[in-house]
């Protein structure tokens, strides 16, 4: 799975959030499981609760993927669900058969076995 964004860690579950005013946040999720934790549902498939900063582990993840040794920025093609990667360097995008997608991006699509998927997770805060 290729996932970016800012999560937080309540309970020992992994969750998406927005930021609320007072040092608070709010959890997301899309399980009707979670109605016994707490949580209230908010619409078709999504559960919500406030819970404080405090509470919680923030972090943001970025996902890679490692293609032929080496690392790329990597996303899932919403129309193929293909692996689509990217690279500024041009050198390496001609070695590695990308196409030129934007005045400095290359691009190419490949297939999920075709590379290994590492999350980069960074610490993040409200501040």
């Amino acid at each position: 799975m290729i996932r970016k964004g800012k999560y937080a860690i309540h309970n020992g579950s992994e969750y998406s959030f927005s930021p609320l005013e007072h040092k608070s946040i709010r959890l997301i999720r899309n399980k009707h499981a979670d109605l016994s934790q707490g949580f209230k549902h908010l619409d078709e498939n999504i559960y919500i609760k406030n819970v404080s900063v405090e509470e919680v582990d923030l972090f943001k993840i970025n996902s890679k993927a490692i293609y032929k040794g080496e690392v790329f920025p990597a996303s899932e093609e919403r129309r193929t669900g293909k692996v689509l990667l990217d690279t500024t360097n041009t050198e390496l995008a001609k070695k590695m058969g990308f196409q030129r997608t934007d005045k400095y991006m290359y691009s190419k699509s490949v297939e999920w076995d075709e590379v290994e998927i590492i999350e980069e997770r960074k610490p993040y805060t409200l501040d």
